[in-house]
């Protein structure tokens, strides 16, 4: 059997990644794609979570916007049949609720 980092005790490498993630957060680091979670397609966008924030990009490609970030996670964003509102679940406030917000974002 194959041991990996052998040589760090765990506290050690835990130390060294914040410290690698503290230098490269503001160096435009893009998201590996693989983080983005439960998307959904409507006709004209992409909605996804990444982060505990629910995202919107153009189906066409473009830059991805966070469409609300209030304190609590946020996951399952749907379209409406309409495309125009998102549903999706929000635990804000100790329990989880379904919200609703504008494609164009705003306030759940």
């Amino acid at each position: 059997m194959m041991r990996v980092f052998t040589k760090f005790p765990p506290f050690c490498m835990f130390l060294m990644l914040s410290i690698f993630c503290a230098f490269t957060a503001g160096a435009g680091v893009q998201p590996h794609g693989g983080m983005m979670r439960y998307p959904d397609v409507s006709s004209t966008h992409i909605v996804f979570v990444y982060a505990d924030d629910i995202w919107v990009v153009p189906r066409s490609g473009g830059v991805a916007s966070p469409l609300a970030s209030p304190p609590g996670g946020e996951a399952f964003p749907r379209f409406s049949p309409d495309g125009r509102t998102i549903a999706f679940s929000g635990n804000y406030d100790g329990n989880l609720d379904i919200y609703t917000v504008a494609i164009d974002g705003g306030i759940p």
